[in-house]
């Protein structure tokens, strides 16, 4: 029994290899990959990606079968669709990514467990590590839609593409909302779950596999305004598509980027800056210290203002990313929006 246990072990940690894993002897990750896939889909996904024919010839299966399996391995995130054909997932964080957001039926305090042990025990300390998945490698922040609304010397015209959510909405072929995958198992805070919006290709994934659904443009900007008034931080992983693929919106406690990043100074090395800064009108500002408690990266402290002794907003620009969550958290419309100053060209 001992020697076939191992056998079948065996199995799992060769796919968990073939992920990218950086341990693929990891007991979370076994546990989770032997919950929702048999030893024989492991085996089928391990020859992926192949034609229907080569998989049915490899696995002993009619194609019919192999097509029957596939499809529930992709429901659960673990076979993803590609120009190529099934594939399984690339990275650890995509596997984490597509399997949390998978239908509800397919998800269960089991498996959130699992992922979330694995989390607080293997991932977070594995970020310490600049480079510990090249799948979230570059991740860029993106505005709020409602703090760039209430910057009325901000030319919305003039705003770079990636910094304009709105036109990033509208330009999308497709839009679904799926969970977001961080909340759902950390369940370390009470933004709204259903609030990871994704488009065009990631968008027909979650939709055709029952993960996600569609969204109207109108829908999407309400989640993300939403979102905002929440003190979340829009993130898109661009480096993982050419095209829009997501954009997340961020707790501090949930998020791995965020709770990992911070504790180990590696957030900068992570995410990037969107163009624009917060900027502080003092007369306005009556200290209430709101925007202060909203900003994830320590960039706003109170000063001693030049006139008058009530302690005002000051914003660090060097340590400021352009969220925009300050302004929008703001009662009295102190904070807004400006494009950043382009950098000098050196000698």
């Amino acid at each position: 029994m001992g020697r076939e246990t191992a056998s079948k072990n065996e199995v799992y940690v060769e796919l968990l290899k073939k992920m990218g894993a950086s341990n693929p002897h990891s007991g979370y990750l076994l546990r989770i990959l032997q919950k929702m896939a048999s030893v024989e889909d492991a085996n089928l996904m391990l020859v992926l990606p192949a034609e229907p024919a080569v998989l049915s010839q490899k696995a002993g299966l009619s194609e019919q079968e192999v097509g029957q399996r596939l499809k529930v391995l992709e429901e659960k995130g673990f076979v993803i669709t590609s120009k190529k054909g099934p594939r399984i997932p690339n990275s650890i964080t995509q596997l984490h990514d597509a399997n949390l957001a998978s239908s509800a039926k397919w998800v269960d305090t089991e498996l959130l467990d699992l992922w979330k042990e694995f989390y607080e025990v293997e991932w977070k300390p594995a970020m310490a590590q600049v480079t510990w998945d090249q799948y979230v490698q570059y991740v860029r922040t993106v505005p709020a839609w409602k703090a760039v609304k209430k910057s009325p010397d901000l030319p919305v015209a003039e705003l770079p593409p990636e910094d304009n959510l709105r036109d990033l909405v509208r330009g999308a072929d497709l839009i679904a909302v799926v969970p977001c995958t961080c909340r759902r198992s950390m369940r370390l805070c009470h933004a709204d779950l259903e609030n990871c919006v994704v488009f065009n290709r990631g968008a027909e994934y979650a939709i055709e596999r029952g993960a996600g659904r569609r969204i109207t443009v109108e829908e999407a900007m309400a989640i993300f305004e939403r979102s905002e008034e929440q003190g979340l931080v829009h993130t898109w992983p661009f480096a993982a598509s050419a095209r829009l693929n997501e954009i997340c919106n961020c707790c501090i406690d949930c998020c791995g980027i965020f709770d990992a990043g911070i504790k180990f100074n590696t957030l900068s090395a992570v995410l990037q800056k969107s163009h624009l800064k917060a900027k502080v009108d003092l007369d306005r500002c009556d200290g209430c210290q709101d925007c202060v408690e909203r900003c994830y990266f320590s960039a706003i402290e109170m000063a001693g203002a030049p006139q008058g002794k009530k302690l005002k907003a000051a914003i660090d620009e060097e340590k400021c990313f352009g969220c925009g969550v300050c302004a929008v958290a703001c009662p009295v419309d102190a904070i807004t929006m400006k494009l950043a100053p382009k950098p000098t060209a050196q000698g």
